[in-house]
């Protein structure tokens, strides 16, 4: 069961300019003056230097009250399960595993529209919100709509819950079943 009315938003991923998080972290500027009570947690590792430039980038914006970095941990869905929504500022992604597993827990996800990716998962509106991509402003927004109204992100969470049948491995494996036999058949 899932806390939809926890005041806190996800992002988990490596520490590495193509996740955009200088990207989010602008944008949490006008949302946490906005709504100071919420706070993002960022589940990351990798380069250390440039979670060094990002934790630089959390103090000369003001936002160590609202943004904390944390450790991978192995029981990622538990931390899913306790937050709002999930957000996504990358620049570019192949398959954004993260952003699957995020909404297999029913959280709607607020994510920058990068090529290749978000639009094949995320139906906007529906299970979640897309915006341009790289528009740090239009990030902002789509986050604080799904803030401001606890239903609104009920009916995501609820919708986003149905990416599960779409990507199961049942469904996946019988797909490439059915591709196999047409191609033999040929």
């Amino acid at each position: 069961n899932r806390v939809a009315n926890a005041r806190r938003m996800i992002t988990v991923g490596r520490l590495h300019p193509q996740k955009g998080y200088d990207l989010l972290l602008s944008a949490l500027v006008s949302v946490f003056e906005r709504y100071p009570d919420w706070y993002i947690d960022i589940y990351a590792d990798g380069d250390e230097a440039y979670g060094l430039l990002l934790k630089k980038q959390v103090s000369d914006l003001n936002l160590q009250s609202n943004v904390f970095f944390k450790e991978f941990c192995t029981d990622i869905q538990k931390e899913y399960l306790n937050s709002s929504f999930y957000v996504m500022s990358s620049r570019y992604e192949g398959f954004p595993m993260t952003l699957l597993e995020a909404m297999a827990c029913g959280l709607p996800v607020v994510s920058f529209d990068y090529k290749c990716g978000p639009k094949d998962i995320i139906k906007d509106g529906e299970n979640g919100l897309l915006v341009r991509n790289g528009d740090i402003q239009a990030l902002a927004d789509a986050m604080m709509k799904v803030m401001v109204d606890q239903e609104y992100r009920k009916r995501l969470s609820k919708n986003a819950l149905n990416v599960v049948s779409t990507y199961s491995e049942e469904t996946v494996m019988n797909k490439w079943i059915s591709m196999f036999t047409s191609l033999t058949e040929r």
